[in-house]
């Protein structure tokens, strides 16, 4: 009897494998959800203007990083984001503006589902942002952040038919 069951597990495998039997059970890596990171006053603070810049910059991007492999507790992204808005601006160095422009892309990336209106908040900072050059490719990125390549709207409808 073991050798039939283990045919039959083989076979059950195959199966698997291939898509042809019946729904797999969930694997670990799909139950698997990341645990929410709460944004302490100290990292705040790294954000104040009273930092200096490359402080500011290598704490945006280990913002970054955390923003792509966890969920971001209640009001965390507002936080953080006006710690650092005033990076975007025009006179900033462009170290600083790409920094900010990448860090929305990630926390849009990373935190998207739970963003909501301030989806259309950032479209429209986005929108708004009067770029050099040079910021041109980092603002398409975080416009295409924002609709997932197109394909997702919520929040930017009449934005978006007002811009065009």
């Amino acid at each position: 009897m073991n050798k039939q069951q283990s045919k039959e597990s083989l076979k059950d495998k195959v199966k698997g494998i291939l898509g042809l039997g019946g729904p797999r059970p969930p694997s670990k890596q799909s139950d698997f959800k990341p645990s929410e990171f709460i944004i302490t006053t100290d990292i705040i603070r790294e954000l104040h203007p009273d930092c200096g810049l490359s402080n500011r910059v290598r704490t945006m991007n280990h913002i970054c990083d955390l923003a792509k492999s966890k969920k971001f507790e209640e009001n965390a992204v507002e936080a953080v984001w006006k710690a650092v808005e005033d990076m975007l601006a025009p006179e900033q160095p462009p170290e600083a503006r790409h920094a900010v422009l990448q860090l929305l892309r990630a926390i849009i990336q990373g935190q998207g589902e739970r963003l909501g209106p301030l989806r259309a908040y950032f479209f429209k900072v986005i929108r708004d942002y009067q770029p050099s050059n040079e910021d041109l490719s980092d603002r398409l990125e975080v416009f295409k952040a924002l609709t997932e390549n197109g394909k997702d709207i919520t929040y930017l409808e009449e934005d978006i038919g007002k811009t065009c």
